[in-house]
């Protein structure tokens, strides 16, 4: 008899990964598992990819034995869950697990894994590898987290860039003591005491707040992977967030390198190259260690890719070659009262998203220079508007002293209206429709440059996704750092495109990877379902022709035994 999944439910409550769940999650969540017997020296895997299922030691242990001679293979007691992470420095086929004593184990297949994770994301940060991956996933709200995603491994800068970053701020916290001790010794007036002392603790302060700052900006730069990507998540606190990333079926190498101090302390550089660029990780602990993560999912992935194609083939086959899939229709809808739709005034839509410096509409990715740039196009015209006001004002408050006309505060009352309708606003309007018609796209398929004039010619650049041989971007000077606007620099061939002063440089440039991505699994997946047909096709010719001979010996059989001719329909 089959055990009551709910038994499973005082088990579940004591392990760390479901801690947050209430009674009814819990009782959902272990109708979910199935639970697997193995006896003392039963090996759990066989014929089977340890890497599709995931498993929960509820009872007894078992041993993950990679083949390698002289190290002690790892175990696996009650509480501990192992999945492909736990065989992430082994070889995947060869890796065996065995139970050490009678073990009952809680077993997900992997489409119950995922399904999980979808219906209870609280799962997730109890999978990451480490203690303090987990605490950082629980703290941190990386929201751009898929659902069927899993971090496996995440890790911070190197400790020694910490000190590195704080070195400045203790010399100067250094310098404002031995100011304050040199202004506090015998023979200094007490007005220069004052002033050191007034110095000393400003600069105790600016040292003590570009400590915290160097230290708050050492933690929340991040380099994690997940089951689908390698990621450096880079965060300026109150100012931005941007991410690089790559997805584990794009990388074509990963390499590692590090300078003698490096080597010395433990730290280094992952260079992850993909068909349209590079992604560095900088600085980071153990290097070697998160370059094998990075190149174990990543065979790891294709090899799920691989299964999925052989499905898929399977499939096609069974579909075309026993007719047993059939086609429901499914009866639509009648189209409901449409709500009525309010359309914006003109000047309202004209003005709409006045600071959106990126938004998407019908498939179409749309930037435009960051504000700043604004700022630089359009600053004269308010500017000399403001100074027509100061006069004004000027001129009147001489009126109330009775040292101006009233005539000549008529006039500039005037003069002063008609330069700001007539001009300043005119021409401010002008300079932001330049700026607002100066804009870069990314479709599914093209990149487009466009630049229009008010009032005159509209010049427009595209490429195709397709030829698109590398991406990089670029942060412009202090001040785009501090804001995150720069350049995304594009080539195409001999030609170069570049999309100036857009917000989160990175975010575009990732956009655009992203575009290149999709449009490449598309072409992948069109050209992997006509090779599919294709084979099938053969297939089918294949059995057809075997039906055919085997009647034809059948035929010539029946013949030879009963002295009988046979017609072609197969009767006498």
């Amino acid at each position: 008899m089959a055990e009551d999944p709910r038994q499973s439910v005082p088990f579940l409550k004591t392990l760390d990964l479901f801690s947050r769940f209430d009674e009814a999650a819990l009782e959902d969540i272990a109708a979910r598992f199935t639970l697997r017997h193995i006896e003392a020296g039963e090996a759990l895997f066989s014929g089977r990819a340890p890497e599709d299922d995931f498993y929960i030691v509820r009872s007894g242990s078992v041993v993950v034995q990679f083949g390698k001679e002289g190290e002690p293979p790892p175990r696996r007691t009650r509480g501990q869950h192992f999945t492909e992470v736990d065989l992430l420095y082994g070889q995947p086929d060869s890796a065996s697990i065995t139970a050490e004593d009678s073990a009952d184990l809680l077993h997900l297949d992997e489409g119950a894994f995922y399904k999980l994770l979808a219906d209870h994301p609280g799962v997730k940060p109890g999978l990451a590898r480490t203690r303090e991956a987990q605490l950082i996933i629980r703290r941190q709200d990386f929201d751009w987290i898929g659902k069927d995603e899993v971090i496996y491994f995440l890790a911070r800068k190197h400790e020694a860039m910490l000190i590195f970053n704080l070195a400045g701020p203790f010399a100067a916290f250094g310098a404002a003591l031995a100011l304050l001790a040199l202004v506090s010794s015998a023979g200094v007036a007490s007005s220069w005491w004052t002033t050191g002392a007034a110095c000393s603790g400003l600069l105790a302060l600016g040292a003590l707040l570009w400590g915290v700052w160097n230290f708050l900006d050492w933690g929340n730069d991040y380099y994690i992977v997940t089951n689908q990507r390698a990621v450096w998540v880079e965060k300026v606190i109150w100012l931005y967030e941007s991410r690089d990333e790559a997805p584990l079926n794009t990388i074509l190498a990963v390499n590692t390198r590090s300078t003698f101090l490096g080597r010395l302390l433990g730290y280094g550089t992952v260079v992850v190259r993909t068909f349209t660029g590079e992604i560095t990780f900088r600085n980071l602990p153990t290097p070697n260690r998160m370059a094998a993560i990075i190149e174990e999912y990543r065979h790891r992935f294709q090899s799920g890719s691989e299964r999925l194609e052989k499905r898929r083939i399977e499939e096609a086959m069974r579909e075309r070659l026993w007719r047993e899939s059939a086609q429901a229709g499914e009866a639509q809808a009648a189209p409901g009262a449409a709500a009525p739709v309010v359309k914006p005034g003109p000047l309202r839509r004209f003005f709409s998203g006045f600071f959106t410096m990126r938004f998407e509409k019908d498939g179409a990715i749309t930037y435009r220079k960051y504000w700043p740039t604004l700022i630089g196009k359009t600053w004269l015209p308010p500017f000399l508007a403001f100074l027509v006001l100061v006069v004004t004002a000027f001129l009147a408050r001489g009126f109330a002293r009775g040292t101006v006309t009233l005539g000549l505060l008529q006039t500039a009352i005037l003069i002063g209206s008609l330069l700001i309708l007539l001009v300043f606003f005119p021409w401010w309007l002008y300079k932001y429709v330049d700026w607002r018609n100066d804009i870069y796209q990314v479709t599914d398929k093209y990149i487009f440059d466009i630049e229009r004039r008010p009032l005159g010619t509209e010049i427009k650049k595209s490429a195709p996704l397709e030829n698109i041989l590398s991406l990089e971007h670029k942060r412009k000077g202090f001040l785009g750092y501090i804001l995150n606007y720069g350049y995304v620099t594009i080539n195409v061939g001999e030609t170069q495109f570049v999309f100036r002063d857009v917000h989160e440089p990175a975010r575009v440039q990732q956009d655009i990877f992203n575009r290149i991505y999709t449009q490449r699994r598309q072409k992948e997946q069109a050209e992997a379902a006509r090779d599919r047909q294709h084979l099938v096709d053969v297939i089918e010719i294949y059995h057809r022709n075997v039906e055919e001979y085997r009647q034809d010996d059948i035929f010539d059989d029946y013949e030879q035994d009963f002295g009988v001719e046979l017609g072609s329909d197969g009767y006498p």
